[in-house]
């Protein structure tokens, strides 16, 4: 393919990542044009309607206010823009597709096996590995089965909870205390709660409810230092291997969710230091059969913490992660010594040289 190959970039979307998805796609598509690519801009709005951008600098222009979210009304803001209830035909036309949508309706399978019905390449992991990734339960089951250490966990269903809270309750309760209730397909800490006490388990899990009806409890692992080690795959699907990169966040906040997240000057982002090299390998083996076994595809985020107790474990997957240059993502690559752009052009050439449809 030419440089001039041209590339749909689709940001927005349904769930609560809308707004970090508009921020990574302006990163995006000033990658994607410092490279040489056309790039051809798509949304979905938070009603889940889709958005054709006629005007690339109108769309930037809006993308540079930092709370942007892309509604039907912002979008209407937009100069020359078309709005359909479907995606558009034109989508099928291009020769590849980079989505910046995170969480439901984005990372977890379903906008992927829409691309793969219209034999659309795009960048990341197919239908399959962003289907068990971004379901924390089947991904730990999975983790477990070839020995990666997560933490335990049980399930909660829709409609066990809705039965009998009381002995749904129970369950969690064999687990211990304290324990960390959350969405089993939510992302960036979104309703992510601490349960020290009995009394705490119905308000946890009430909150992870009103983002997903089926609700993962797990045990509590006091965090010492918190990583993440990423992975891309080039062109010869060789898997890259990025920086580890260390997360430092207030201690007296008990779990990093979304809160802890929305607050940009308690947490920063920095290279890990003064780890022994067993632990660098011990991280580097996880991260590897972490994306064997989830089906991974593309590139991965892959979380660790150090616990207390000076256990390693793996907290999470993202198969989508936040793509934008100032996210930990971007520098984990960029401390391995890849620009951003660099970046960028690395996972559309990998994309473009897949097959369309399975693999």
């Amino acid at each position: 393919m030419s440089k001039r190959t041209p590339v749909a970039v689709i940001l927005g979307g349904r769930s609560t990542e809308n707004y970090r998805s508009c921020q990574s796609a302006k990163d995006v598509i000033d990658a994607l044009e410092k490279k040489g690519y056309v790039v051809i801009a798509y949304g979905v709005t938070l009603e889940a309607n889709w958005i054709s951008f006629g005007d690339l600098n109108a769309l930037k222009i809006s993308l540079m206010k930092e709370t942007f979210e892309l509604t039907d009304e912002t979008a209407k803001e937009i100069a020359n823009t078309t709005e359909s209830l479907l995606p558009p035909t034109s989508l099928l036309d291009v020769p590849v597709v980079f989505s910046t949508l995170m969480g439901a309706w984005g990372s977890d399978g379903t906008i992927q096996g829409m691309f793969e019905t219209g034999i659309v390449r795009y960048v990341g992991s197919d239908t399959l590995g962003s289907a068990i990734s971004s379901d924390k339960s089947t991904a730990k089951l999975l983790m477990e089965a070839v020995e990666i250490p997560t933490p335990k966990h049980i399930v909660i269903p829709d409609n066990a909870w809705k039965k009998d809270p009381a002995s749904s309750v129970m369950r969690a309760a064999v687990l211990k205390l304290p324990g960390v209730s959350k969405p089993a397909r939510g992302s960036n800490g979104v309703g992510v709660s601490y349960i020290k006490v009995p009394r705490d388990f119905k308000k946890g899990i009430d909150i992870a409810r009103n983002f997903d009806g089926r609700v993962v409890v797990e045990k509590y692992h006091e965090p010492a230092r918190l990583f993440e080690c990423n992975i891309i795959e080039d062109e010869n699907k060789q898997r890259i291997l990025s920086e580890i990169i260390q997360t430092n966040w207030k201690e007296e906040d008990k779990v990093f969710n979304f809160i802890s997240r929305s607050d940009k000057s308690s947490y920063s982002f920095a290279k890990a230091k003064d780890l022994k090299p067993e632990v660098v390998a011990l991280i580097h083996e996880y991260a590897k059969r972490t994306f064997e076994v989830l089906k991974l595809s593309g590139y991965a985020q892959i979380e660790f913490m150090i616990d207390k107790e000076d256990e390693l474990l793996v907290i999470e997957v993202n198969s989508q992660p936040y793509f934008g240059k100032d996210g930990s993502f971007a520098l984990s690559w960029k401390q391995a010594g890849k620009t951003y752009p660099e970046l960028i052009d690395l996972v559309v050439k990998e994309a473009l040289k897949r097959p369309a449809g399975l693999t």
